[in-house]
């Protein structure tokens, strides 16, 4: 078996956007606030009042809204880590799917179809 055939079918992604040392600056208190929602006290300070968790991590009006708004693509490109965002999903209440779905423009129950389809006859089929 080809290494590609391990890999499986390719996808087009939509908005990508190259991460820049000026990029990852910008993002860096966004990722370390994203960051922090895997430790317990900041996931139950961000489930009791969002504002003042977000207030308390000292970020701008900018990186709120884009919190607020769960704009994982705007995050992305602010600048903020994508593993960041991933450990942080839960807290902000929704799951890896959702965000593939939100990032590729679909509903969950279509992307959910499409990855189906595109992964026919691979070993890891679900």
């Amino acid at each position: 078996m080809t290494n590609d055939a391990l890999l499986g079918p390719t996808v087009p992604l939509c908005g990508l956007c190259p991460m820049t040392t000026a990029r990852a600056q910008r993002g860096f208190r966004l990722t370390q606030f994203l960051t922090s929602m895997r430790e317990p006290e900041s996931r139950a300070l961000f489930a009791d009042d969002p504002e003042h968790c977000m207030a308390t991590f000292g970020l701008t009006e900018i990186e709120r809204e884009l919190v607020r708004r769960r704009d994982y693509d705007g995050m992305l490109d602010y600048g903020a880590s994508n593993v960041a965002i991933g450990k942080a999903s839960p807290s902000l209440g929704t799951t890896l799917v959702e965000r593939g779905a939100k990032g590729r423009g679909q509903t969950v129950e279509q992307f959910i179809a499409e990855r189906k389809k595109a992964n026919e006859g691979q070993p890891w089929q679900f």
